[in-house]
């Protein structure tokens, strides 16, 4: 099941609340092998990302992944970098990367009934990127993100100290 290609990444913290990894998400619950696809983009590209970088290595990629099979329980989120298709220095396996809580706000808003309500966002700003093999890495180089995700999150050597702790 292909989700996407969605205009923005879905990288780091996104993953949680993205539409688009749900979708993927669900299809893997289903027990089909599931892609979520996300082209990054800046405020330069916003009105016209680079649609044929992903267009360019999307199907390879996925169609390699489906050759050798997927685990179960286990979906595959990939980001294009912002560049085209000949800027791309290759593919690279990463993990989830985190941004830098410092950069994280939260705007106060009114829907159109005037109810509040809340909007976690990042800041636009230039962000140091540790090169740490993660999604947000491979991004700044310009390297398109493959992240295999689980769908069980659960925190195993937590669970077995809470067991401790709780008895």
């Amino acid at each position: 099941m292909l989700s996407g290609v969605n205009r923005g990444r879905n990288a780091a913290e996104d993953v949680t609340y993205s539409g688009t990894v749900a979708a993927a998400i669900e299809g893997t619950v289903l027990g089909i092998p599931s892609f979520a696809l996300s082209q990054a983009f800046t405020a330069a590209t916003r009105k016209d990302p680079h649609w044929a970088t992903a267009l360019k290595f999307g199907p390879d990629l996925i169609r390699r992944v489906l050759a050798d099979g997927m685990p179960r329980d286990v979906f595959v989120n990939i980001n294009f970098p912002d560049c085209p298709p000949d800027g791309v220095k290759g593919v690279a396996v990463s993990s989830q990367g985190k941004r830098p809580q410092e950069l994280l706000r939260i705007d106060p808003r009114h829907d159109g009934r005037g109810n509040p309500y809340y909007w976690i966002a990042y800041e636009r700003a230039p962000m140091h990127v540790q090169r740490d093999g993660t999604d947000l890495s491979a991004l700044a180089d310009n390297r398109v993100a493959v992240t295999p995700l689980r769908l069980n999150m659960t925190d195993e050597p937590f669970m077995t100290r809470l067991a401790e702790i709780l008895g």
